[in-house]
């Protein structure tokens, strides 16, 4: 049995140059890490120069965006300007300010542009810009129906025809204002409101869609938003930035921080899972490498039956004893391969006489429970193979 431990363990020793890993294989790791890279430098790249977007933005290319309506208006000779900070918005007379985002402002913000003797278009104006900026006007919570015509004698909307306004509605004590599009519900609401207040004209819209880039082409919504903001040579187009916290009102952190920050997490997850993939343990083909030394086979059996010592485990030392006899008698005995160890039981038993229960007990007998019974079992086992052998003899001689 040594010899043939020993032969197996110098035959594992051997090189397997047909199992070698290709020097190819090793770049695989740094090939990938450098594609993942370059893709993500390409990803950024794209990122950085993908159209602007923003809500009735005049530079936004996207849907809810106005650049389309910017670049007409400056084709009719209206000088758009886009501006978010106050002293731009508060312009005087000879201008027009469209508020594309009144929510937004700040109360300070409000009495600046009321101060203002430009003309005013508010888009979707809340009850507090109203009645800041125009107090004879109320909104009306109504439901709007579809399109319908203007039914009033403004200019901007006689042009225009019916349009997509559905947002909201609003009522005026004006009786010199214009009422366009009105709802229809008898409340004398409507879609539309003009009015004079302090020399300057307030134009009311209660809805933002016509003056997008999604729908600007329909209907009338392009002819409407011409006219109400090329009256004037030049147009500020107002998106005020929303207002600063109150004092004693906690901010979050992320409003504290540069939007450029938000990247930096991003990134370094994104390095942390790439340096995972490359230098994590996966499992592969099994790998032959030499060994630095030739350890022979009795010291391979005297080493594991020490670590079985320490262990305790003699139910694996006897299972392992047992093996190793059942191949040998089974292979002296002539029992097919396969077979069951009842079958080499018998055999064995009849070759030696031996009693079958006898046999049994050793060759599928319970785990020995100290280590006497192990070295016991040992050598008995012993004595059937040298039994199995001699007999294996006799019967060679007398044929």
């Amino acid at each position: 049995m040594i010899d043939g431990d020993s032969a197996r363990v110098e035959a594992a020793n051997r090189p397997f140059a047909a199992d070698q890993p290709a020097p190819r294989r090793r770049w695989r790791g740094p090939v990938l890490i450098g594609a993942l890279v370059l893709a993500g430098a390409l990803l950024l790249a794209v990122l950085g120069t993908a159209p602007r977007t923003g809500e009735l933005d005049p530079a936004a290319a996207s849907p809810e965006g106005s650049m389309a309506l910017a670049r007409l208006l400056e084709g009719q000779g209206v000088r758009v300007t886009p501006v978010s900070d106050l002293d731009a918005a508060a312009a005087g007379p000879g201008r027009t300010v469209l508020v594309a985002l009144p929510e937004r402002l700040s109360t300070r913000q409000r009495d600046a542009l009321a101060a203002s003797g430009a003309d005013l278009v508010l888009l979707r104006p809340d009850e507090r810009s109203l009645r800041a900026l125009a107090p004879t006007v109320a909104l009306e919570p109504v439901e709007l129906p579809e399109p319908t015509e203007p039914g009033c004698a403004l200019r901007a909307a006689v042009l225009a025809g019916p349009v997509d306004l559905a947002g909201a509605a609003y009522t005026t004590t004006d009786p010199a204002a214009a009422r366009c599009y009105p709802t229809g519900t008898g409340s004398g609401a409507a879609s539309l409101v003009a009015v004079r207040d302090r020399g300057r004209t307030v134009t009311v819209v209660g809805d933002a869609t016509p003056f997008t880039n999604d729908v600007l082409d329909e209907r009338g919504n392009a002819a409407l938003a011409l006219d109400v903001l090329g009256a004037q040579p030049q147009l500020l187009w107002y998106l005020p930035v929303p207002p600063p916290a109150e004092p004693g009102q906690a901010r979050g952190t992320t409003e504290l921080l540069p939007p450029g920050w938000l990247w930096a997490p991003v990134q370094l997850l994104v390095a942390g899972l790439v340096v995972a993939l490359w230098r994590g343990r996966r499992l592969g083909p099994v790998v032959h490498e030499d060994l630095p030394v030739v350890v022979p086979a009795g010291e391979t059996v005297r080493g594991r039956a020490r670590l079985y010592r320490r262990a305790g485990a003699r139910d694996r030392a006897a299972a392992a004893l047992r093996a190793d006899a059942h191949r040998d008698l089974a292979l002296r005995l002539g029992v097919p391969r396969g077979a069951g160890a009842d079958a080499v039981v018998d055999a064995a038993a009849a070759r030696t006489g031996w009693p079958v229960a006898a046999v049994g007990a050793l060759l599928a007998g319970p785990p020995p429970p100290d280590d006497p019974s192990l070295v016991a079992l040992a050598g008995e086992i012993d004595r059937l193979r040298a039994a199995v052998r001699e007999a294996s003899g006799a019967v060679s001689g007398g044929a």
